[in-house]
């Protein structure tokens, strides 16, 4: 089967998917669950912020086993008498065995893989690479995000690059690179993030939710000097900028 034929068959049978998401078992993560008054028990460090980076990656066929969409949180600490030290954590869930297997209904063993092992992956299979960012956050969605991370790499979920359906929609047991990063929203479920968006347009969506929620302490601007902090001027990466709407009613400290 060509590449375009698997693009198109994959669009075929993601579209009644999206069905299938509204009855899905969903993985238990603790994330979207954060109470109310455990996120008001939070409190900001003095000299620490937090940002986040949305990758998102494919190839011009838009072949969806050479596609992918994963996520850093970047948390700075301010040094007396020196730069700021620069800490990185990563979201980008892929099957351990590689490529890509998408129209398997099968859960497969998955691993978070780190952010320059990821770069490396996708690059290497000659895959466009984007990033949106780095955006500032507020510190207790960088807690959300750390949640979701250590779930993710609990050994709780598998990989499934259609999530909603087989094994892993039946058993909440496997999850795609997507749902690994919205599985966290507490508001949207993944009805929300339909699959028939994947690679770079998924990351898109994902941007465009971090900018209508109360994610985002100044969602117009980015933080470009912490790209070569963390090595990402090394690769040739396309920097993309949100030029969407932004609700100004959930600018609040969350």
């Amino acid at each position: 089967m060509t590449a375009l034929a698997r693009c198109c068959l994959l669009v075929v049978l993601t579209v009644p998917a999206l069905g299938c998401a509204l009855i899905a078992v969903q993985p238990p993560t603790p994330a979207s669950h954060i109470s109310e008054a455990e996120l008001a028990a939070l409190t900001p460090q003095p000299g620490v912020r937090h940002y986040l980076i949305v990758y998102g990656s494919d190839k011009p066929s838009r072949n969806p086993a050479y596609t992918h969409t994963w996520t850093t949180l970047v948390t700075t600490t301010d040094v007396a008498g020196g730069p700021p030290s620069v800490v990185e954590e990563t979201i980008s869930w892929l099957p351990v065995e590689m490529p890509i297997k998408a129209l398997s209904r099968k859960t497969v063993p998955g691993r978070n893989y780190g952010l320059h092992e990821t770069m490396r992956a996708m690059l290497d299979t000659k895959q466009d690479v984007a990033l949106w960012g780095p955006y500032e956050v507020w510190h207790r969605f960088a807690h959300r995000f750390r949640v979701q991370k250590q779930f993710m790499e609990s050994g709780a979920v598998g990989y499934q690059c259609i999530d909603s359906w087989g094994e892993a929609g039946r058993t909440g047991s496997g999850c795609d690179c997507i749902h690994a990063i919205t599985d966290m929203d507490p508001e949207i479920s993944r009805v929300g993030y339909p699959l028939f968006l994947y690679g770079q347009p998924a990351s898109a969506r994902v941007v465009r939710r971090v900018m209508n929620s109360p994610a985002p302490i100044d969602a117009r601007t980015t933080h470009g000097w912490l790209l070569p902090h963390l090595a990402l001027d090394q690769y040739p990466i396309e920097q993309r900028t949100y030029h969407g709407p932004v609700d100004p009613s959930s600018r609040t400290r969350r």
